[in-house]
């Protein structure tokens, strides 16, 4: 079968160059009662051959090789005794090629570098061609974490009123302690990292999907742990779907945005929830929210509370469908940073409702 997605396509091409090697992919996306995958890559020598579950992750530098790491060990555990774990990527750095050989996490990238070490197949290709300044990468804080939601939530921001407007416009949504020199350094760095391009108005996203990606990575490594306010769980016996109208009702009253899983189940109608993320403002007073829904915290809790990432209102025009709920974007986020094959399908169907649009401006 030959593959749909173009990073499969360049990867095929760089392994079936190499000699007494046959590569083809069995499935886009693979499926099974474990694990929702991008593909099935099959790697046939004359006498063996290899089986990997693909996932594609890109925008990979070297602040985040652990994290990449501990999602394949995890993705690995959930494969059977045949199967082995591949990350497809681009642009990898030397320094982030060594990192992932020292940690054993077999890849392609649609550059030529190629590790892959099973019992059955044993390759490893490095691209010396290949662009070696390390420095460039970005420096994912929370700030520019934050810099970079406003633009995936809307990418007009950038587009228009000039260079200094697309300062000012992303500044204004900001809470305090983000500065327009950090929206400034950060549009220049996601510019200098090919993430988004100069236009004669302001800035056009290249590669949305590409900077989606980057954004989720920081986003579970170092945002949701600073917008993560506290873990309760409900006082009682009750099971989650009996709490479920409760924390619908009280989102006016609070005016909370509701987030996480049971955000997922309202907006596809596909999964069952088992937990919650309440998101409130900043100064919001949450005490009284606690005691009328009575949770008491519990760090093994299924039910967060997030403060807002901006102090505007989060609703879309999407026939008052998403009253009360936060943006898609961190519903997402949210739901992929498990690698839960249940959640990764509801994942792609939010993005394909809500965010596959914003993907194709």
């Amino acid at each position: 079968m030959y593959p749909k997605t173009p990073l499969f396509q360049k990867c095929l091409l760089f392994l079936e160059s190499l000699p007494n090697i046959k590569a083809t992919i069995q499935g886009e996306p693979y499926f099974s009662s474990e694990v929702l995958a991008d593909g099935e890559l099959i790697i046939s020598t004359s006498n063996k051959t290899a089986n990997y579950i693909c996932e594609i992750k890109t925008g990979i530098t070297n602040d985040i090789v652990e994290q990449v790491a501990e999602y394949f060990a995890n993705l690995a555990k959930r494969l059977n005794d045949k199967q082995r774990p591949l990350l497809v990527t681009r642009n990898l750095s030397s320094l982030v090629v060594d990192q992932l050989i020292e940690r054993n996490i077999e890849f392609i990238d649609i550059d030529g570098n190629i590790y892959l070490n099973s019992p059955e197949i044993y390759i490893v290709v490095r691209n010396q061609t290949s662009k070696e300044n390390t420095n460039k990468s970005l420096e994912i804080t929370v700030p520019v974490l934050q810099v970079i939601y406003f633009i995936l939530k809307d990418p007009s921001i950038i587009a228009s009123d000039g260079i200094n407007g697309s300062y000012e416009k992303i500044d204004c949504l900001l809470g305090s302690g983000i500065t327009p020199k950090t929206v400034k350094n950060t549009l220049e760095k996601l510019q200098e990292l090919d993430y988004i391009k100069r236009t004669s108005e302001g800035y056009k996203i290249i590669d949305y999907i590409k900077l989606l990606e980057r954004w989720e990575l920081g986003y579970a490594e170092r945002l949701r742990s600073k917008l993560l306010i506290g873990t309760f769980r409900y006082i009682g016996k009750q099971n989650f779907w009996e709490i479920e109208n409760k924390l619908k009702l009280y989102a006016q009253k609070y005016g909370y945005l509701i987030g996480g899983e049971l955000a997922a189940s309202i907006m596809t109608q596909y999964l069952r929830p088992v937990g919650a993320t309440l998101h409130i403002h900043k100064d919001h007073y949450y005490f009284p929210l606690v005691v009328d829904l009575r949770l008491k915290p519990d760090p093994d809790g299924n039910i967060e509370i997030h403060q807002r990432l901006d102090r505007q209102s989060d609703q879309h025009d999407h026939n008052g469908e998403l009253n009360n709920l936060i943006n898609p974007l961190l519903v997402h986020a949210e739901l992929v940073r498990t690698g839960d094959s249940r959640l990764k399908e509801t994942a792609q169907l939010i993005f394909d409702k809500y965010i596959a649009e914003l993907a194709q401006k």
